[in-house]
């Protein structure tokens, strides 16, 4: 017998339960978090939070317009970086509310 990766049991488990798309999104929005920290740092933390999922779109509150645009500069890096997480394309843009 082998052993099954836990987050296709987590996956499958939450299909069948009926909540796959808010585990994911709460998936989306932790990988965001970790993405940001190796491009940012901690600091920049600080400075953003990733809000919510809705469709392909992540949305995110930024309190300086000067990272707000930093953001939107790495746009490609920091979706590419989530998608490879997930194992799969879930965002391909960034939302962001300053």
């Amino acid at each position: 017998m082998a052993f099954a990766p836990l987050s296709g049991l987590l996956r499958n488990s939450a299909r069948k339960r009926g909540i796959a798309s808010q585990v994911e999104a709460a998936m989306i929005l932790e990988f965001f978090k970790q993405v940001a920290r190796d491009c940012f740092g901690d600091e920049a933390l600080k400075l953003m939070r990733p809000l919510y999922v809705k469709g392909d779109v992540l949305t995110i509150a930024v309190l300086s317009p000067a990272f707000a645009q930093e953001l939107k500069l790495r746009e490609s890096e920091i979706t590419r970086a989530i998608n490879e997480k997930m194992a799969f394309v879930v965002v391909k843009h960034l939302r962001l509310l300053s």
